[in-house]
């Protein structure tokens, strides 16, 4: 078995611009499935998310790198079923994801395709911005100018959620997804992840201040910016 002593730089199969449409619409659909069991979006929106919204106004909030649209429409679908008014942004610039995304109904979610510099070029702002699974994909140039969009285009809250690197989810993972490996990308792409996703101190060592590194169970890192403004 490889080992994790390094972020792996291998390729995800998703990202290939030739990669079968269908085999990657599949896997979209199963990633939301995945994203609903491990990806704990749900204890972060009761947590540290709805705290962080404004009460007196609408609230805004951005999903950076939205993909299927999953956690996009879920938050949005939580914050409805509170009460409150809000609007979701979800921005992606692979324009497959974007199609897929849109091709959905997603009541108070608008989806556009961009990247977090064409919003902060629009002088753009949001109560909360999240990320899911979008660290793994950058280098850390990349990952610099994303925390640098997102303190640009946040006024509360930033939560840029992703996997940890580590043997257990990797094998827990591999072997739950093995059964799929032939009609999906959920296997090849979700280990792959796993294999190029940080540990706790890389992404300390990278992330400058005010940002935090937060561990969530179960083999989670968060990188969090909270300016601490309820007003």
């Amino acid at each position: 078995m490889r080992s994790l002593a390094h972020r792996s730089r291998e390729l995800e199969r998703m990202d290939d611009p030739h990669v079968d449409p269908a085999l990657l619409e599949r896997t979209y659909r199963q990633f939301a499935s995945v994203n609903a069991l491990v990806s704990r979006w749900r204890a972060l929106y009761r947590r540290r998310i709805r705290p962080a919204l404004p009460t007196d106004r609408p609230a805004t909030v951005l999903d950076v790198g939205s993909g299927g649209g999953d956690v996009a429409r879920n938050l949005a679908d939580w914050m409805r079923r509170d009460g409150i008014d809000a609007q979701v942004t979800g921005v992606d610039p692979d324009e497959r994801a974007h199609a897929f995304a849109t091709a959905r109904p997603a009541d108070g979610v608008r989806f556009e395709r961009a990247s977090s510099a064409d919003l902060v070029a629009q002088d753009r702002r949001f109560d909360v911005a999240v990320s899911n699974h979008v660290l793994h994909h950058l280098d850390d140039r990349a990952l610099a100018e994303v925390l640098a969009d997102s303190e640009a285009l946040t006024d509360r809250l930033a939560i840029h959620a992703d996997l940890e690197r580590a043997r257990v989810p990797l094998v827990a993972f591999g072997i739950a997804t093995w059964p799929l490996r032939r009609g999906s990308l959920l296997h090849d792409d979700g280990t792959a992840s796993i294999r190029r996703s940080h540990r706790a101190d890389e992404l300390r060592a990278l992330a400058p201040e005010p940002w935090r590194v937060e561990r969530l169970l179960p083999y989670r890192l968060l990188l969090v910016l909270d300016r601490g403004d309820r007003g």
